[in-house]
């Protein structure tokens, strides 16, 4: 499968959820003029390479949906919930490193595929530790740019600059971000399922 091809295929079907009645479930109903305008960017400046020190390249592409998730932080204006999206994002960008940098050494326990793995435990993770798309969409921006740290491990790091914002790397920010909303939701679905049952217990014994 040709890299960039899953997060085409995830993309073109939570575009296809959020015209047809799941905007609230998809992107908790961000306008789609800001999504129509974040993806013609990146697709535009997907090729743009901009150095980071001597050692590490960063694409156009990325640097937006880098440049995006700082805003979102900087405008939670909380110190308390930005520490701690900080810290969930390191995190969770460590075991998607960690799982990666395993798989290159001796991938045998493989659940889906070694490019799925890592990225589904973050989205995991993601979804657990927040509930809003925003704050899941920081969390999986961050935690894609540090996964990629598994590369300074390699031995040839020295020789080979780390490049962030590949084709490769988009599929894994995109398959953490789809597995953040899915978590997000089954989660925010067993809440009110279980304050339901709460009720309705609550209101038989209060007839009783």
């Amino acid at each position: 499968m040709n890299d960039g091809f899953i997060a085409f295929w995830l993309l073109s079907m939570a575009a296809i959820l959020y015209m047809t009645g799941w905007k609230e479930h998809v992107a908790d109903g961000v306008p789609h003029r800001v999504i129509v305008y974040f993806v013609l960017f990146a697709l535009l400046l997907h090729y743009v390479q901009l150095p980071i020190g001597d050692s590490a390249l960063i694409t156009g592409s990325a640097t937006i949906a880098v440049t995006l998730a700082v805003a979102l932080l900087i405008a939670m204006r909380n110190i308390g919930a930005m520490l701690f999206v900080l810290f969930s994002a390191l995190l969770t960008g460590f075991m998607w490193m960690w799982m990666r940098y395993i798989y290159s050494i001796d991938p045998v326990f493989i659940v889906v595929s070694p490019n799925w793995d890592g990225p589904l435990l973050a989205g995991l993770f993601a979804g657990l530790l927040a509930d809003r798309f925003k704050t899941q969409f920081i969390l999986a921006v961050m935690a894609a740019v540090f996964s990629v740290g598994d590369q300074l491990l390699s031995p040839l790091a020295v020789s080979k600059p780390i490049l962030i914002g590949t084709a490769t790397w988009w599929d894994g920010l995109v398959i953490a971000l789809c597995a953040a909303r899915l978590t997000g939701n089954v989660k925010h679905w067993l809440k009110e399922k279980t304050l339901r049952m709460m009720e309705s217990r609550g209101e038989r014994g209060g007839s009783a």
